[in-house]
């Protein structure tokens, strides 16, 4: 190990800033070579008398800018001066401050998709009619996008063809599709009692009524959805069954039989959100339990790219040309550039070639994560999050504020819950948007850390 002491008197500005910068000066002028290991975050904390939380966002910042990277169970290394490598979450494009580190945001981990696009984009460029890709297209996409949308949504375990599909602007755009065709202000929408933000937003625009349905760990309880369809007229129930958004619950099979006799019962439509089930072997669906009633949706954000904004309905055959008229209302089309590109990812293979690599990926950093935090958290052993429970000493503001000053942010349950009190105590990690593992391991020893200390009294106070 390099024992690597630099001298931050000649840096102003912030420590963690100061830090990346005498260590890009070191190895500019010799000082440090490629292949030197650095101290850890604890050593380098107590050399330099700064925090260990300041050290990691300097090495986060270097490794940012290309200088490190880090192995788990060998430490952080020096790359050498090599052009930045694109993170996950570039910092000017980042909903969080520079230098913070984010563990608040569910983005995959970067992998082979950067190349991919690339050699994608050449490809198109050669093509004879590309031209088409600027002109007007069907709503609903055009057959061979469809036919892929087939293809992605046939994994799930479902019936498809490719008339039952349409391609959208990304998952977010299939919510609110499905509840601008099917939900009317003053509507009652129905999901489990901690769910997806953007579903709570999608409501609040459209004005319609989200009431929550108690949960456990795998998700949610078959009786408290019928107790709650006697209580109001539900017309819609929202779920991620694989893999849910925020506790990483999977719902047992039974329970999914047992949810569609009472919608059956009560003629509720449910929207299957199965974003994560990539990420698992699949149980069967709602869509093929209740193909009458079900919209599954899915998109490409998790399995390849973010920004590759591009979703897909499975919609039951009658309810198709109402879908399409919400599209037509809202983008009129998806970008064909983006189809074309999702089109050629999943039928060459190569989706779900990036989706076994994150998959593979998203265990490695489970077991990771589960060693450094305890057995205590919750959440599936191939989830991009987990969920860590607090207990009665911490309220989940109060451990966010904390977690953000250390230089970490996470994210509260409030913002999961569907009303005013959270059913669990806790906060979820995610834990793709750290490329450097080292730094990732030093975040969740700083959060269990944090979890196991007594809280400042004086956050209480207003």
């Amino acid at each position: 190990m390099t024992m690597w002491q630099p001298d931050l008197a000649r840096f102003t500005g912030p420590r963690y800033r100061a830090i990346a910068e005498a260590l890009a000066l070191d190895l500019r002028e010799g000082r440090l070579r490629s292949g030197d290991r650095l101290p850890t975050h604890r050593d380098l904390a107590w050399h330099l008398k700064v925090t260990v939380g300041t050290v990691s966002r300097a090495y986060a910042e270097a490794e940012r800018r290309g200088l490190i990277a880090g192995e788990v169970g060998r430490g952080t290394f020096i790359r050498g001066l090599e052009p930045p490598v694109p993170s996950a979450l570039p910092p000017e494009r980042a909903l969080e401050p520079a230098g913070l580190l984010n563990l608040a945001q569910n983005h995959p981990m970067p992998g082979e998709e950067t190349a991919l696009f690339a050699e994608t984009l050449r490809a198109i460029a050669e093509k004879p009619d590309l031209g088409e890709l600027l002109r007007y297209q069907n709503h609903t996409g055009l057959p061979p996008a469809r036919a892929a949308g087939a293809a992605w949504l046939g994994l799930t375990g479902a019936e498809t063809t490719p008339d039952r599909i349409l391609v959208t602007a990304g998952g977010q755009h299939c919510l609110s599709t499905i509840l601008g065709a099917y939900a009317n202000p003053g509507d009652v929408v129905a999901t489990e009692a901690m769910t997806y933000p953007g579903l709570k937003a999608a409501c609040q625009l459209r004005q319609v009524r989200l009431e929550g349905i108690a949960v456990d760990e795998h998700g949610v309880l078959p009786d408290a959805f019928a107790a709650a369809c006697r209580q109001w007229p539900i017309r819609m129930l929202y779920l991620t069954p694989n893999i849910s958004n925020p506790l990483g619950g999977v719902l047992p099979v039974d329970r999914r039989r047992a949810i569609v006799e009472i919608a059956r019962r009560h003629d509720v439509l449910i929207v299957e959100d199965d974003v994560y089930g990539f990420l698992i072997d699949r149980p069967t669906p709602f869509a093929a339990l209740a193909p009458e009633r079900t919209f599954l949706v899915t998109s490409l954000s998790k399995s390849a790219a973010p920004g590759l904004r591009i979703g897909y309905i499975l919609a039951p055959a009658d309810r198709v040309d109402r879908l399409a008229l919400a599209v037509r209302s809202t983008i009129w089309m998806v970008p064909p550039l983006m189809v074309e590109i999702a089109t050629r990812w999943i039928l060459s293979g190569a989706a779900e070639r990036l989706a076994a690599t994150k998959r593979h990926e998203a265990a490695q950093r489970q077991a990771l994560a589960r060693r450094v935090l305890g057995s205590d958290v919750m959440g599936h052993p191939n989830a991009y999050h987990l969920w860590l429970p607090l207990d009665e000493r911490w309220r989940a503001s109060e451990f966010v504020t904390e977690a953000r000053r250390l230089g970490i942010a996470v994210t509260g349950a409030n913002a999961f819950t569907v009303g005013r009190i959270a059913p669990v105590n806790g906060v979820r990690v995610c834990l793709g948007t750290v490329a450097d593992l080292g730094i990732l391991e030093t975040a969740l020893a700083t959060l269990r850390d944090l979890r196991d200390a007594e809280p400042d009294p004086l956050l209480s106070v207003v």
